[in-house]
């Protein structure tokens, strides 16, 4: 099998071999290399391990196709707290009005399914050779874990897009399960397969990390960002102690290797000043690997910025970018009301009736570039804080007491707003407070379609800042056929073991 893998790695290596960090790497061209090359030292390794990390920022063809930032903007579009201001150049528009992810044939449906299995291909790979390189052990296993781990997010995000929620229907269909680099195509495995996939490799790769929790960069995946992981997947399938479990560990590795949570002080933007763009989150904690909180993301210097089409010009308005020439993402009023006036948080959205020029009423602050004028800006996988709300939810869910859950509730929030009290709410209420934080803390980043869809809550758009005659579709019910993508027409071409007829999602 090692023989075929090695004929076939020109094609299955399919990495941009581009390291994050300029001074960790030499960078060769991808058509140069094979496996037998790569994997003759750990330099190669890390070369391979570098151009996997590649694509999660990676621009591929058209200016919404950045990776998995695109994916984060198109899962708060397609909730009900980001309001889209305009169709400006059009991008997102139809994500945002839930036409895009039904149509099997277009591009950015085939692009999502693509970055994802050609993470999966890459890891494959690396967990199939490192075994063999020569050098530390300790490095080999960490190397490893770091490839499975990116592996099970690869599913873990595929299965949030082209597969219903979990809770559904563990049996039913999820997608396609490759363990090892091939070019045979394989048959749709059941949800249930692909999730004890997903944990499996990260039970591995804790036990390969526990010894060797070294991280070289931010963009590399952690022992924390591991437990984070599967506090993640855990979510997603009601399992509510073990998410609760791997998120205390999560925060027990993260503070130990001295993460810690933002305090107003990082948290308040000078939104009185965005009339001046030089003075509106030049130095914001959201757009730096090396923010406290910060436990997984890409650095994106300068030179590897993808400038139009990055999540940044989606995001920041305070310059020629598709945000400034109508793209705006706002925040919705009703959710923006339910702020309270102390808590920092409320400082990254522009409040109503001091919106200038194209920073809108309610356009957003929290996202934005380093400095006007280049397109230098961090990207953010992973956050203590999503860490903690994971905790309160799972605690608040039954895996222990609403007064735990509002502890750790407490614990958050507190360093956002110093005038919150410890909430008194218990069932159903404390859960929906824990929620509420949650839209508040994590917007932008990519949850508010997935949590929806995971809880089997209906999207509802009324009375939140939408124009029905851009959102277009302002109600879904919950676990409605609209809530999975369609599987590309791509792959049904490539992938003889799947049936157009038999194999699409309805």
């Amino acid at each position: 099998m090692k023989i075929l893998n090695k004929i076939l790695s020109i094609v299955l290596l399919s990495v941009v071999l581009s390291s994050c960090q300029k001074d960790f790497l030499e960078t060769a061209p991808t058509n140069a290399l094979s496996s037998d090359v790569v994997f003759t030292s750990m330099e190669g390794a890390n070369l391979a391990l570098n151009g996997m990390y590649r694509y999660f920022y990676q621009y591929h063809d058209d200016h919404d196709r950045f990776g998995h930032m695109a994916v984060n903007v198109e899962m708060d579009l397609m909730g009900d707290d980001m309001v889209l201001h305009s169709a400006g150049y059009g991008w997102f528009r139809n994500q945002y009005a839930w036409v895009t992810h039904r149509n099997a044939d277009l591009a950015v449906v085939w692009e999502r399914w693509r970055c994802y299995y050609a993470i999966i291909n890459n890891a494959n790979i690396i967990a199939l050779y490192i075994d063999d390189v020569e050098g530390s052990t300790d490095e080999k296993n960490n190397i490893k874990a770091q490839a499975l781990a990116s592996r099970a997010f690869s599913y873990y995000q595929l299965l949030q897009l082209y597969a219903p929620a979990y809770t559904l229907n563990p049996g039913g269909p999820g997608i396609p399960l490759y363990t090892e680099p091939t070019q045979e195509g394989n048959p749709r495995s059941s949800l249930a397969e692909v999730y004890a996939q997903i944990e499996t490799d990260l039970a591995e790769a804790i036990s390969l990390m526990n010894q060797n929790n070294f991280q070289r960069h931010r963009s590399h995946v952690s022992l924390a960002v591991i437990h984070g992981l599967y506090a993640r997947t855990a979510l997603a399938k009601a399992d509510y102690p073990t998410a609760l479990s791997h998120a205390n560990s999560a925060i027990e590795v993260a503070e130990d290797s001295g993460n810690s949570l933002f305090g107003p002080g990082q948290l308040t933007i000078n939104n009185d000043s965005f009339v001046d763009p030089e003075l509106v989150n030049t130095t914001s904690a959201f757009n730096s690997v090396s923010s406290s909180e910060w436990l997984w993301g890409s650095e994106i210097v300068e030179d590897q910025a993808t400038v139009f089409a990055s999540f940044m010009s989606h995001f920041d308005a305070r310059f020629t970018s598709y945000a400034q020439l109508g793209l705006q993402k706002k925040i919705s009023p009703a959710l923006y009301d339910q702020i309270p006036e102390t808590d920092a948080r409320k400082t990254h959205w522009i409040a109503p009736g001091m919106g200038a020029g194209a920073l809108v009423d309610y356009n957003q602050l929290k996202f934005g570039v380093k400095v006007v004028g280049t397109w230098a800006a961090d990207y953010v996988y992973m956050r203590l804080a999503e860490m903690y709300l994971i905790k309160a939810e799972a605690l608040a869910r039954g895996a222990g007491t609403d007064a735990q859950a509002a502890q750790t509730l407490y614990d958050l929030v507190s360093q956002r707003d110093p005038e919150y009290v410890l909430s008194t709410n218990t069932g159903a209420a404390l859960q929906d407070e824990i929620m509420l934080h949650r839209r508040i803390e994590l917007w932008g980043e990519g949850f508010r379609w997935i949590d929806l869809k995971r809880l089997g809550q209906p999207l509802d758009r009324n009375g939140k800042g939408h124009v029905a005659s851009l959102a277009q579709v302002m109600e879904v019910p919950a676990g409605d056929n609209k809530w999975v993508w369609k599987i590309p027409t791509a792959e049904f071409n490539a992938n003889q073991q799947l049936n157009p007829d038999t194999d699409q999602n309805p």
